[in-house]
């Protein structure tokens, strides 16, 4: 079996997993460090410690729970297809290691993995001087003072900068990403942020063992708790630093975790960025007065100011849950060359209705198709949709983009963008999202081809979307 692993990742090969570079090596390393490595058929089990189990395609709730109480507390799991919501289950079972975002034609897939215990630090030597500690506050409030003698009682290097007594709430979140930026580029190491509130107990000395290049804890509601994230000195991890700056600074009275969770989205949407999830101990709630079992890093939610419940949403919370992009989010964003049109979706309806791989496969075509030719479009988005209720909501976003809308069984041909007769496309009324349409089976040309020819009919529409090609509505104004 080891063999047909290799030649599933070894690059270059016909029947090979469409990895990108970063991808592929960290795949190699993942497995290569377990004693074995399975292809999961959907049926067996995977007994032997320190396995390494590959799935490609996801299976009914009773195997799933059989494949999961059958592994080793040493073995891991790993999803090459991460980004589609049929593994949310075998996700919601396991703890979150690590994932990998996608990258254009070479890397369009979100991969992902776990195992049945929390995250730990690797075997091996590791330096303390290895990492830059930073953290800021408020001149003169104790918690800060805390923060530097548990940094110094553990012989960590540490910065710690004070702001004005009478900074306000937005400009100490600019502050304190300006200030991370800062410390990255002023030092040549890792910089791992704690939030000045936090007791240290242990030396956090996961993500610098894991090597990724950003490392965050998620609440388990599912959002992303900015008191402890590392960034590693890499373009991932700055490119990263630099959209959540830019967030920040355009929406200063949104959420900060809710600012770095839209961040993330977009990085890893167009990078190959290593996203590690830190376990509860480097989080944990607690009295100050008295440590928490288990606890790395330690808080008192007494003395923290919690974020405002409307900025928590619902969207963000299930999103990343299970560490993926969720509609109307596009988990993979490719740019144009030439652009002479705007943006368009392509948009994959009913997801859950098609194994894993046959819905992999219409996203590489679709990636393949825009980087042959883009057809003068500036971008394209890839968003995967289980339910209407997805498709709904890519369908409400007013921008006046197109959204072209496919099924699994469909493969976009090379040349289908520039193939696209944008007059053709059906516009959205936006008060009732009906659509206009003289001939509601309206279709554009031909550029689709169907995986399977046995499948007879090309995709079954219905409901209030039933033409290929649709243009969503300018955004409404305050007279409207």
């Amino acid at each position: 079996m080891s063999d047909a692993i290799d030649e599933l990742l070894k690059e270059g090969n016909a029947n090979t997993l469409s990895l990108g570079a970063i991808q592929r090596h960290r795949l190699l390393r993942l497995t290569r460090r377990y004693c074995n490595t399975v292809l999961w058929d959907g049926e067996n089990v995977a007994t032997a410690p320190a396995t390494s189990v590959i799935v490609l395609n996801s299976a009914t709730a009773p195997r799933v729970e059989t494949l999961i109480s059958s592994l080793h507390e040493n073995s891991i799991v790993i999803l090459p297809f991460g980004e589609n919501p049929t593994f949310d289950l075998i996700k919601s079972k396991l703890h979150a290691y690590g994932s990998i975002g996608s990258q254009g034609n070479a890397a369009p897939h979100h991969i992902w993995w776990g195992g049945v215990k929390p995250l730990s630090v690797p075997t091996g030597l590791y330096r303390k001087e290895d990492t830059l500690f930073v953290s800021s506050n408020r001149r003169g409030f104790l918690p800060a003072a805390q923060l530097a003698f548990d940094l110094k009682r553990l012989g960590l290097d540490g910065v710690m900068e004070g702001l004005a007594p009478d900074t306000t709430v937005g400009a100490q979140r600019s502050s304190k990403i300006d200030f991370i930026i800062r410390q990255w580029e002023q030092t040549n190491r890792p910089v791992f942020w704690i939030a000045p509130e936090a007791t240290v107990h242990e030396n956090p000395l996961l993500p610098q063992s894991l090597g990724c290049d950003f490392a965050v804890h998620m609440r388990p509601s599912g959002e992303m708790q900015p008191g402890a994230i590392f960034f590693h000195q890499t373009e991932s991890a700055r490119a990263l630093l630099d959209i959540w700056q830019r967030l920040s600074r355009a929406y200063p009275d949104l959420s900060e975790a809710f600012l770095l969770d839209q961040a993330w989205t977009l990085a890893s949407s167009q990078r190959q960025i290593e996203t590690a999830w830190l376990p509860d101990s480097y989080w944990k709630a607690g009295n100050s007065q008295a440590r928490v079992h288990g606890a790395v890093i330690q808080y008192d939610p007494s003395g923290m100011k919690q974020e405002p419940e409307e900025y928590l949403t619902w969207r963000c919370r299930r999103a990343r849950r299970f560490g993926r992009h969720q509609a109307p989010e596009a988990h993979l964003i490719m740019h144009g060359t030439a652009p002479t049109r705007g943006p368009i979706t392509v948009l994959i309806r009913d997801v859950l209705a098609s194994n894993a791989q046959g819905v992999s496969g219409a996203v590489e075509a679709a990636a393949q198709a825009f980087a042959s030719d883009s057809g003068g479009f500036s971008q394209m988005e890839v968003v995967l949709c289980a339910w209407d209720d997805d498709v709904d909501l890519v369908m409400q976003i007013d921008d006046e983009t197109w959204v072209l809308v496919t099924d699994p069984s469909e493969r976009l041909e090379r040349n289908a963008f520039s193939q696209l007769d944008i007059s053709d496309a059906i516009t959205i009324d936006p008060p009732a999202r009906h659509i206009h349409a003289a001939s509601p089976d309206q279709s554009p040309r031909s550029i689709f081809r169907l995986a399977d020819p046995s499948l007879g009919a090309k995709l079954k529409r219905s409901g209030k979307y039933p033409a290929s090609l649709l243009k969503r509505p300018l955004p409404m104004t305050l007279n409207e």
